[in-house]
């Protein structure tokens, strides 16, 4: 995993995301062949990723509010586990969004299929609830950066450029 100076690129979860898509489809296509079929995504784990996106972006915030200058105080190390949590939120996504889009894409030849046609509605809620962890961990990352203290993104005033 390449991480450098921006921190997690949008390019590690989109890979992670088709090589668990890649994956699922291959599986849940022999689960299939075998006369079985998937598991309807459960309501919870919707719930569970609206609920974890919103604490990773509640703690990205209280990270942001403090580099802002509008939170008093803010231990180094819960800001360093803000960042991790954010991270690890985006990948747990991205590799749960691609197990949901691989069903989907070993249900496709059997779409006619009054049974696989509900399973289609719940994946793709499953799929948009991952995605959306992706992206409030992307978004608590960026909120975890520290702003330049060197003036390389300052002009001589010390604004903005």
């Amino acid at each position: 995993m390449r991480l450098g100076e921006r921190g997690l690129g949008w390019r590690v979860p989109v890979l992670v995301g088709l090589f668990v898509a890649l994956l699922s489809a291959l599986l849940t296509k022999r689960w299939i062949d075998a006369g079985n079929f998937p598991a309807p995504v459960p309501w919870v784990t919707i719930v569970l990723l609206a609920l974890i996106g919103a604490l990773v972006l509640w703690s990205g915030s209280q990270v942001r509010a403090y580099l802002r200058g509008t939170k008093a105080d803010l231990s180094p190390i819960r800001a360093a586990r803000t960042l991790a949590l954010a991270q690890a939120a985006s990948l747990t996504g991205a590799a749960i969004g691609g197990f949901y889009a691989g069903q989907v894409l070993a249900l496709v030849p059997d779409r006619d299929l009054q049974a696989v046609q509900g399973l289609f509605w719940r994946f793709a809620i499953g799929l948009a609830a991952s995605l959306a962890l992706v992206v409030c961990g992307m978004i608590a990352q960026g909120w975890c950066r520290i702003p330049p203290s060197d003036g390389a993104g300052y002009d001589s005033n010390g604004h903005d450029r």
